[in-house]
């Protein structure tokens, strides 16, 4: 039987059919719920991990608000359709590398209050797609600078309510272009509430396409360092948000300064010219300010090397000619960017940069120099890249100037270039002399480009750019003080991408590449950083900067070491310091009010030679915030010189107090607590230790002791609407129990009695020496009286 063409057809669809059944839907996994076949939603049901068997088909999980505290590398495997997961609310405090590898299609993760303490540089990988990061209000205190490498569609990143310190500039960078420009896609940041105290410029000039910048909530220190911010604020109004909030002062909160003092409270967008001075200790005594010996404090920048080299041939049509060897400066900002995904696989961009070259010269070669480029100090020579002159040891292009451009100065301008790195000798450059900042020795030139590049999506994420870092955060030591011949320890602390180069320049400018030993052991640098002199020297006083090196990239760090000879003022001012008293046992205070910026640490020299400060204080003197000394109980010991030492990165001052502490004289010292004695039968206390009339020299060898109302042969009458005491009062309240009355004895307690009396007076040796009538402090009146018994000690009670 032949069957027709059709019906085959029909046949065979139901055979695959029956052989290959459709693949049964996953069940929603209990107890969540699955309005849709592509979502999931499973917040508030308590649960510990993430549920097993989700489908593979799922676009939308919700598992907010749970008690999820581990998600392992298979909770998400597989996943790829999913376009939103949100885990916020949980008790997630890691994530392991490579969790959401399959997750190629995630446009949106939120994982806000969390505990999360670090982004690592695998933890992103795979969330190619990313537009919106949610990492808010977790402990985030370290982001790899590195960890968002790759992901070129993530526009909105959410870390505000971290505890996050310090950044590293290129942190937020996306892809790098020409291996040494790093941009970030983002547009909107919210790094709100941290522990930020400054921010590098570099880390903004990343972000060329940034809209909305979160920073309130931050301890800003509003410096010459965050100088840059203001600058950038004008040319790019409104990106710098407020927080709006109609309950806030204004309806606004703003990036505030948190320090220095006088800038307290103070809004960053407001201030025009931020500044760093030496600190200066304020004092009635002084009749004029100390000299400012403000230092200029090197930078990071100062320590870079070169970005590379130029070898310049220039000439023109009228004869002059002048070979230049130049160095590249660090390319600055880039002026214009812009990119665009071409398809999934190519990431095209556009950039417009400029370098400044620095080229030596003599007389000879500045005058000719001057004639050949002079014209083109206000607009650039455009020049065209002509034939390849050579190519060995490295390219060198022919350039010559477009006749076109430069119709209204054409000057036949010829250069035979040769550049490291070779990417900057592109089609065509722009040659423009820096006329304001040329001199006869060093003249300046400007070369400008425009640049292509287009690389394939998986290049990119697989990108490894090195970086390193000197840790940064409230707890680094950068300012120290030491005493003359004692030892001192400056922390470096390296983060980096490999292995690093350390070096400390000491304040003579020479410098030590770790590790290293002096030849007298004197000064040592270990291999993590750590610098040690002993004993210091006066010679040792100045600036110290550890400078960390990878390569293509670096980070220095100043530090301020000052030395003093002891708290004692120097020679010839002592005359000057009038001396605080103080009695003996009493609390002092003395102030220590400065003004600088940033803010000068102030550490107090004692007279026994030892340093105390707000950080680290001794168990007899603390320092307070404002700087303040306070010493709780005086000593007479405590007598002496005490020097303020208040210091920051751009200078010192010093202000020394002496101290005076005496015995109090005629006076008695308040009653202290002591231990419990066995108590009388009535219930009170009776014995109790006062100090003798010379107060100065009790040694808490005399005892007092009150003596019960039933021993008391002295009776006082207690005026009407005076309550008699009552039975176990402490003995230190101001209430008296009138006398009991004295029953007759009968039997053998008459002779019972009568032997103890004879023999406390043979003891106590007659009434005159021992028994005291004391007035006491009731206000007139109450008429009571105290009758108080002393006793010296070592006698029996």
């Amino acid at each position: 039987m032949k069957m027709d063409p059709p019906a085959l057809c029909l046949v065979h669809t139901v055979l695959l059919m029956v052989m290959w059944p459709p693949a049964a839907s996953v069940p929603c996994p209990r107890p969540c719920s699955c309005p849709q076949p592509a979502e999931l939603h499973c917040t508030f049901r308590s649960l510990l991990s993430i549920p097993a068997a989700v489908s593979k088909h799922v676009e939308r999980v919700n598992l907010g608000f749970n008690s999820i505290n581990k998600i392992t590398d298979k909770s998400l495997a597989g996943l790829r359709k999913l376009e939103l997961l949100m885990v916020h609310g949980n008790d997630i405090h890691s994530l392991p590398n490579g969790v959401f590898r399959d997750l190629s299609s995630l446009q949106m993760l939120k994982m806000s209050y969390n505990k999360l303490k670090d982004i690592n540089r695998h933890t992103l990988h795979g969330l190619w797609a990313l537009a919106r990061l949610h990492l808010d209000h977790n402990h985030l205190e370290f982001i790899h600078p590195d960890a968002f490498q790759g992901l070129t569609s993530l526009r909105m990143l959410q870390l505000e309510g971290n505890r996050i310190q310090q950044l590293h500039p290129a942190t937020f960078s996306t892809f790098t272009l020409m291996g040494h420009f790093h941009v970030s896609t983002l547009r909107h940041l919210y790094l709100s509430d941290n522990g930020l105290t400054s921010l590098p410029s570099r880390l903004v000039a990343t972000m060329p396409q940034l809209e909305n910048l979160h920073l309130h909530g931050n301890p800003w220190r509003c410096d010459c360092n965050m100088r840059w911010l203001h600058g950038w604020d004008k040319t790019s109004p409104g990106v710098l948000k407020c927080k709006k909030d109609k309950a806030l002062p204004g309806g606004q909160l703003c990036p505030m300064c948190s320090s220095p003092r006088h800038l307290e409270k103070k809004e960053i967008q407001a201030m025009e010219n931020l500044v760093c001075s030496s600190p200066v200790i304020s004092s009635p005594h002084r009749t004029s300010p100390p000299d400012d010996v403000e230092s200029e404090v090197m930078t990071t920048e100062d320590f870079r090397e070169p970005f590379g080299n130029i070898s310049l041939g220039l000439s023109d049509e009228h004869g002059n000619g002048v070979d230049l060897e130049c160095g590249i400066s660090e390319p600055g900002e880039l002026s214009k960017i812009s990119w665009e995904q071409v398809n999934q696989v190519q990431l095209a961009s556009n950039i417009s940069l400029s370098v400044d070259l620095e080229c030596p010269v003599d007389r000879e070669k500045y005058e000719q120099l001057w004639r050949l480029i002079a014209y083109y100090s206000n607009v650039p020579a455009h020049l065209q890249r002509g034939v390849l002159l050579k190519n060995d040891p490295h390219p060198t292009y022919v350039y010559k100037q477009d006749s076109e451009k430069d119709a209204q100065y054409f000057t036949g301008v010829k250069v035979n270039m040769m550049a490291q790195p070779p990417w900057l000798m592109q089609t065509s450059a722009n040659l423009q002399l820096n006329r304001l900042q040329s001199s006869a020795k060093t003249v300046k030139l400007i070369l400008s480009a425009d640049f292509s590049e287009t690389v394939p999506a998986e290049m990119v994420r697989r990108q490894k750019r090195t970086w390193v870092m000197i840790e940064s955060t409230n707890t680094t030591r950068e300012v120290l003080s030491a005493i003359l011949g004692s030892p001192s320890e400056m922390q470096c602390n390296v983060h980096s991408s490999g292995q690093q180069v350390l070096r400390w320049m000491l304040p003579d400018g020479s410098k030590v590449e770790a590790p290293y030993s002096s030849p007298d052991n004197r000064l040592t640098v270990s291999t993590d950083g750590r610098l040690v002199i002993k004993p210091v020297s006066h010679t040792d006083a100045g600036m110290y900067y550890c400078i960390a090196k990878v390569h293509g990239d670096l980070a220095a760090m100043p530090f301020h070491l000052a030395v003093q000879e002891s708290s004692s003022p120097p020679p010839g001012e002592d005359a000057s310091i009038s001396p605080i008293e103080g009695f003996a046992g009493n609390p002092i205070s003395l102030p220590c009010t400065t003004s600088g910026s940033p803010n000068a640490e102030v550490k107090w020299i004692l007279p026994n030679n030892n340093i105390v400060s707000f950080q680290a204080n001794s168990s007899r003197a603390v320092v307070y915030s404002n700087g303040t000394l306070h010493i709780p109980q005086t000593q007479l010991l405590d007598s002496g010189y005490y020097k303020c030492v208040a210091i920051n990165q751009h200078g010192v001052d010093t202000l020394a107090t002496k101290l005076t502490v005496v015995r109090r004289k005629g006076l008695i010292r308040p009653l202290r607590k002591f231990q419990a004695r066995p108590q009388s039968a009535s219930g009170l206390n009776t014995q109790i230790k006062v100090p003798t009339e010379e107060a100065e020299e009790a040694s808490g060898d005399i005892e007092v002791t009150q003596v019960g109302a039933p021993m008391t042969p002295l009776r006082r009458r207690i005026p009407e609407g005076v309550s008699p005491g009552r039975r176990g009062v402490h003995p230190s309240r101001n209430v008296w129990r009138r006398p009991s009355v004295l029953r007759k004895p009968t039997g053998s307690r008459v002779e019972d009695r009568k032997n103890i009396v004879d023999g406390r007076r043979k003891e106590g040796g007659g009434l005159k020496d021992n028994l005291l009538r004391v007035s006491d402090n009731h206000p007139p009146g109450e008429g009571v009286g105290v009758v108080r018994e002393i006793q010296t000690k070592g006698n029996t009670s």
